[in-house]
């Protein structure tokens, strides 16, 4: 049976991959921070160990004692919004768990990261899309992230890096009481015409696991219908139905949204191929 390790498997995305890992026949084991954490694991039916991504002895430890065979890197730091605290762990964090997997020959690795950090353009960006490293503030913090965590990722033969776009569903920032539900409960709406690409949580745990037959490779992982954010945003506005002031600015020229037919070339499945079908109703 094959064996996976799943970092970050008490996150968001996941705690559903460890489950549909089982229900495909995977052996797994999750990497997680405390006790509530290996105890949500093995009472789910996975095998769980605590660490810090941070300090390579307790990676190390996870990694050579269980001996996977496939690691899939889900690791995030986003509880504060915090973009220094999420690329510090995307660095060196993804390089203890490459560092560890090379001493113990782990052949495949798996790891998420981000479609919106491309350089400016007019067109839907590819995966030969530069990052868009002369960006500045925290866009150049978390685009620094992105170049490290796939810079470490690459080093280990199979590896596949899946570029997601904007995560929606139940328990993101777009779900019932997440951050932009709630922004659209107040008085005003603030946001830009910018082309924005989406995926919903659980498509992204599916082609997580299609991935793992995938090339060796980056893709972007978003569904088939990219939309401008004023015309996002007055629907949204309507499934929720509330009627805040939509304050629509220009977009910046690094909206460009972001093509899935790499992916879809792969032979990649969405459940949902537009926002619209995961969206409603709202959960």
């Amino acid at each position: 049976m094959t064996k996976v390790l799943v970092t970050g498997a008490t996150g968001l995305i996941g705690t559903k991959l460890t489950q549909r890992l089982l229900k495909e026949g995977y052996e797994v084991a999750g990497f997680t921070t405390s006790q509530q954490g290996k105890a949500k694991l093995v009472d789910a039916g996975v095998e769980a160990y605590i660490g810090d991504i941070l300090k390579y002895d307790t990676v190390a430890a996870a990694i050579s004692d269980y001996k996977p065979d496939i690691i899939m890197n889900e690791i995030t730091d986003l509880k504060n919004v915090d973009m220094a605290a999420n690329t510090k762990v995307r660095i060196e964090g993804t390089k203890n768990l490459v560092d560890a997997a090379i001493e113990n020959n782990v052949k495949q690795i798996q790891s998420q990261s981000i479609a919106f950090n491309y350089e400016s353009g007019d067109t839907l960006a590819t995966e030969d899309t530069p990052l868009d490293t002369q960006s500045t503030g925290d866009r150049k913090i978390t685009v620094d992230g992105v170049e490290g965590l796939e810079r470490e990722t690459a080093r280990i033969e199979n590896n596949v890096i899946l570029r997601y776009g904007l995560l929606y569903g139940p328990g993101t920032w777009y779900g019932k009481d997440g951050m932009i539900y709630n922004l659209f409960k107040e008085d005003t709406v603030t946001m830009t015409d910018g082309i924005q690409s989406f995926i919903h949580i659980d498509d992204a745990v599916e082609v997580a696991i299609q991935a793992l037959h995938f090339e060796s490779g980056i893709y972007n992982v978003t569904d088939d219908d990219p939309v401008t954010g004023d015309v996002w945003a007055a629907w949204y506005a309507n499934l929720l139905n509330v009627n805040p002031k939509l304050n629509i600015q220009p977009a910046a020229e690094h909206e460009r949204g972001a093509s899935n037919a790499k992916f879809r070339a792969q032979g990649g499945q969405l459940i949902y191929p537009s926002w619209k079908q995961g969206m409603d109703p709202i959960q």
